[in-house]
């Protein structure tokens, strides 16, 4: 509770910063609720999905009447989800007649959760709680999540049971801290069939490896009094810190030496994958000019990749909704990543995706316990909300993936690059620093103010310092 309450205390004080440090000061929860706190979480979102704060509809969801235990479930979703959501809540309920859930909307990032830290601190933790999986580790360290370890073995389930990347995010020092509800086979790659076939190259043939890919980024890519259109925008991965991870693995890099506790960044495989960004940015005049290009965009309709504008571009599925609604006549093809050069491996893809735990000082633990397995670990809450959202269980065994190439064949090539996915986020407690400390470094090399080499050293120094900080306290 103390590095808890900590935590509340730092982020108030000082608010998010891309260099954050935790000064060793206790600060009490009557002192906590009284101050009115409103933290500051200024990170990237994680790709799979987040809080839309355009939406007015997430609204708490009461119980069923008449019901001898209510379990508190706090979620980051809004909006259209709300009304999905509630077919999950209602058929827990119909199976379960003695227990209700109360579902509490708690907006969320990587950086922290308002409402969630307020609640433990002040002794009114909810029962369930989504949690990011990079987030795992960290809510871990900071005694916001309780072990759940022992509940897993006596329902039997094992890292057998899961997909490799979604057990490891969740497993940390030797306990597990959460189950995964969704899994994001990161990422999808998309190329745009006209605009190859405007190019001269053949539609049906997206590149394999990264040297294809560059070869066609460089025929298909238009310069002619300033950029008009390019192969790819390698970099517009669901912002600079996932495209860093994204194209790192590819090259055969790696972030972070799990044995030694060491942060490694500066990999020279991922030094490799920033200077190739850098080169592409040259390429075409210079950071201006991209910048200039990339100004002419928006989101839906205006999307490059939907407006032919870009060839090439990584997506989740949950893109796939966004086709259809803006850009339905896109001819478009989904492949697994190129692979990277020798030695790196091919299918270098990653997982994310929510995860659920148990929050420090859960009022009803057992219960808790009986709708996070119902929900992430059997066929009826898989089964269903995967087909309700278009979603990957965590759970590998689920029925849904018998039944998904019927029902969402659009999901298939998904569900190969899932299948396949060797990699997670770094399991780390220091993680949403981390993905700042990216974030401003990868962002300073594309503009061309550090070489590829300066910006993720710094990167891995100062998030180094932060991670020995966390783990000494």
């Amino acid at each position: 509770m103390f590095r808890l309450i900590h935590l509340i205390h730092v982020l108030f004080k000082r608010g998010y910063r891309s260099k954050m440090t935790f000064k060793k000061h206790r600060m009490s929860r009557r002192a906590f609720l009284r101050s009115g706190i409103n933290l500051s979480s200024t990170l990237l979102l994680a790709a799979c999905g987040f809080w839309n704060r355009n939406d007015d509809a997430a609204t708490e969801r009461v119980a069923a009447a008449e019901r001898e235990l209510v379990l508190e479930v706090q979620h980051p979703f809004g909006g259209a989800t709300m009304d999905l959501l509630e077919q999950v809540w209602a058929a827990y309920e119909a199976q379960n007649n003695g227990v209700g859930i109360n579902a509490v909307p708690a907006p969320n990032d990587l950086s922290t959760n308002q409402k969630l830290f307020t609640d433990i601190a002040a002794g009114v933790a909810p029962d369930v709680t989504w949690v990011d999986g990079p987030q795992v580790a960290e809510w871990a360290e900071r005694e916001v999540l309780q072990d759940i370890s022992a509940y897993f073995e006596g329902a039997g389930l094992s890292e057998n049971d899961f997909w490799a990347p979604c057990w490891r995010q969740n497993f940390y020092n030797g306990k597990v801290w959460a189950i995964t509800y969704t899994a994001d086979a990161n990422f999808g790659f998309f190329w745009n069939k006209r605009v190859f076939a405007k190019a001269g190259l053949d539609p049906e043939q997206p590149p394999t490896t990264i040297d294809e890919l560059t070869h066609i980024h460089k025929e298909i890519t238009l310069v002619d009094g300033g950029i008009r259109r390019m192969g790819i925008l390698p970099w517009n991965t669901y912002g600079s810190a996932n495209a860093m991870f994204t194209w790192g693995w590819l090259f055969g890099g790696d972030f972070f030496d799990a044995d030694a506790n060491r942060i490694t960044a500066d990999h020279e495989r991922n030094v490799m994958a920033l200077a190739w960004m850098q080169q592409l940015i040259a390429d075409v005049g210079g950071y201006e000019e991209v910048a200039r290009f990339q100004a002419d965009f928006g989101a839906g309709a205006e999307t490059p990749f939907f407006m032919g504008q870009e060839a090439m571009r990584f997506y989740g599925p949950w893109e796939l909704a966004n086709i259809e609604q803006y850009a339905p006549d896109l001819a478009y093809g989904i492949t697994q990543a190129p692979a990277g050069p020798p030695p790196a491996l091919p299918n270098s893809s990653w997982v994310g995706g929510w995860c659920a735990g148990m929050p420090v000082g859960a009022r009803h633990p057992d219960a808790a316990w009986d709708f996070l397995h119902w929900l992430c670990a059997t066929d009826g809450g898989t089964e269903l909300y995967g087909r309700l959202f278009m979603q990957f269980p965590g759970y590998q065994k689920s029925s849904w993936y018998a039944k998904l190439p019927q029902e969402r064949p659009q999901l298939v090539p998904f569900l190969d690059i899932l299948t396949a996915a060797r990699h997670q986020r770094p399991v780390m407690p220091a993680q949403a620093f981390f993905m700042g400390a990216l974030q401003q470094n990868v962002d300073a090399a594309l503009r061309g103010e550090k070489s590829a080499m300066e910006a993720l050293h710094d990167a891995a120094e100062s998030t180094q310092r932060e991670l020995e900080q966390i783990l000494q306290r």
